[in-house]
């Protein structure tokens, strides 16, 4: 037996488990030596986590799910490309002889590729425009017909390219991201935690962070692609795995309000997206005033920002709270968690 004591209120909870079920009996405490039994019920056993308090309020303000965006959410975007951009080019230059091989040349296949693309009316990841990015520039500086490149040079260049950009990132995290973290994994142990992300990036590969992550969702997998931000389909696949990890059907108690957070950077694919699919939207925002440069190694197109644009003012209705640090989502938490 597991007797859980809620230290707010006059109930106790007394935990039985069985084979089969979990007998979950609510009792009144006038004292702690006169205990009165007033009612019981069970639920499935399946794999759930321990119910800490059947408490109506406390279970408002439990958190389930917390979601994160991660390129300049968790870690500053633009200098972790440039890294992997510098690891790119000298796995090219120095391992395999393309002294001649350039960054900007790459950045210019990719836009190209981009735009045949659109003008066939079709879509690739963000793993293969690379690669094919990669080896149009073989091509340019060699004599090499596209059909006799090896894939296995392709290959190893992109593989070296996305090692370095997790050890970046995990070198460059946010000031307060594990300190962040930390807290939060305190205050809702039984929280699951996931990362959402159209590219690459994985918190699971980054050691810092690992630990406190559950999953990592990409716009790159194959349940997704090619529904990424700001699209449902990235979203509703991690709200998959969520069910799959917590092993419950959220629909089997109606009487619990589903708490999912998620933060992010980007007004349009982060706030607006997952509200959208049910989210309370957390703006992370390191600066006051918005950022528009367009990053060099950026590959989209000028009608593509303006789509975002109206987006973006379109999710600002959306925001539940707004924070310059990770070092503030604790308490942002709290409050969301009271709207």
């Amino acid at each position: 037996m597991i007797l859980l004591i809620h230290i707010s209120s006059v109930y106790l909870f007394a935990a039985v488990s069985t084979n089969s079920m979990v007998k979950l009996v609510r009792i009144v405490a006038c004292s702690l030596s006169s205990i009165t039994y007033v009612s019981s019920f069970t639920i499935p056993h399946h794999n759930r986590r321990i119910i800490t308090s059947l408490n109506a309020a406390d279970k408002d303000n439990e958190l389930h799910l917390l979601t994160f965006d991660l390129d300049d959410t968790i870690f500053p975007i633009s200098p972790v490309v440039n890294d992997a951009n510098v690891a790119q080019l000298n796995t090219l230059q120095k391992q395999f002889g393309y002294v001649n091989a350039c960054n900007q040349q790459i950045i210019a296949a990719s836009k190209q590729i981009r735009t045949e693309l659109r003008e066939a009316n079709t879509s690739i990841t963000y793993t293969d425009l690379r690669k094919l990015s990669i080896k149009r520039e073989i091509e340019r500086i060699s004599d090499i017909q596209s059909s006799s490149i090896d894939t296995s040079i392709i290959d190893y260049t992109f593989n070296a390219w996305l090692t370095e950009r997790h050890a970046s990132a995990d070198r460059n995290l946010y000031p307060y991201t594990t300190q962040g973290l930390q807290t939060i994994k305190e205050q809702y142990p039984n929280c699951i935690i996931g990362a959402i992300t159209n590219g690459r990036g994985n918190p699971l590969d980054m050691p810092s962070i690992a630990k406190f992550f559950d999953f990592s969702t990409s716009g790159e997998d194959d349940d997704v692609f090619p529904q990424r931000k700001p699209e449902k389909g990235i979203y509703e696949a991690a709200l998959r795995t969520y069910n799959n990890l917590q092993g419950t059907i959220q629909e089997e108690d109606s009487t619990t309000t589903f708490n999912w957070i998620h933060v992010g950077d980007d007004l349009a694919n982060d706030v607006g997206a997952s509200a959208a699919c049910g989210a309370k939207a957390v703006w992370f925002r390191m600066d006051e005033e918005e950022d528009n440069e367009i990053p060099m190694w950026s590959t989209a197109t000028k009608e593509e920002r303006e789509k975002r644009e109206a987006l973006d003012q379109l999710a600002k209705e959306h925001v539940s709270a707004s924070i310059c640090s990770l070092k503030e989502l604790p308490d942002a938490i709290v409050q969301v968690l009271k709207i």
